[in-house]
């Protein structure tokens, strides 16, 4: 009860990050690597949209069924924050790290709680990103709103985004409170991708690879 006040809840991990710098209304952070359950919050070529409750709400019940117990192993994993949400329409859980593989999801839960899209084990390559703050409710409208200030920021302050010339930009977003949590003390954030350090080690790393995660590792 008392995570409702809480910006953000105790006791849940998250993805292992350090920040680079800290600027005016945003910071660059620096993620490892790290695994996350994913499914599609929208079918192949359908559009998608964050006012979409009812796919959210399917998306987050197939991903939460997974982790207590709706796979093939019927485990029970620890709840982790944040949610993510991507730009193209792609939920995920992070999954706390461990050595031995993470179990397959079992296709039941998927025929269950989200027709539109399978539930995934993915690796997701480590990743620079600007990450802003803000607080309220994730809609299209506040999204794009955070995004433009995000990267008029970024421009303002000579920061590359990470995304070839005349590309779409791609985000993602972070909620880390329960549904139930106070809107004033919401910690949302979104993340662009961007490049920092030399160049060499920014061309190491492709914007397909980092964003268009397509890997199954589950333990096959």
């Amino acid at each position: 009860a008392r995570n409702v006040f809480m910006e953000t809840p105790e006791g849940l991990a998250g993805p292992p990050y350090r920040v680079i710098s800290q600027n005016e209304g945003y910071e660059i952070r620096e993620y490892e690597g790290y695994t996350v359950a994913s499914t599609s919050m929208s079918k192949v070529d359908e559009p998608y949209s964050l006012d979409d409750l009812t796919s959210g709400g399917e998306a987050f019940n197939a991903l939460a069924a997974y982790l207590f117990g709706a796979n093939e192993e019927k485990e029970v994993m620890e709840m982790t924050t944040p949610v993510t949400t991507t730009s193209t329409g792609e939920m995920r859980f992070y999954l706390r790290e461990r050595k031995n593989s993470f179990p397959k999801p079992v296709v039941e839960n998927d025929e269950i709680f989200n027709e539109k899209g399978a539930v995934k084990i993915q690796n997701i390559p480590p990743a620079t990103l600007a990450v802003a703050k803000f607080t309220g409710f994730v809609t299209e409208g506040e999204v794009a709103r955070q995004k433009d200030a995000l990267l008029t920021s970024l421009a303002i302050d000579g920061v590359e985004i990470d995304v070839p010339h005349a590309s779409v930009v791609p985000h993602v977003i972070f909620q880390y409170n329960p549904p139930y949590t106070l809107p004033i003390l919401r910690r949302n954030e979104i993340g662009i991708p961007v490049r920092v350090g030399s160049g060499a080690e920014q061309e190491s790393r492709s914007l397909v690879e980092e964003w268009d995660v397509d890997g199954d590792d589950s333990g096959a």
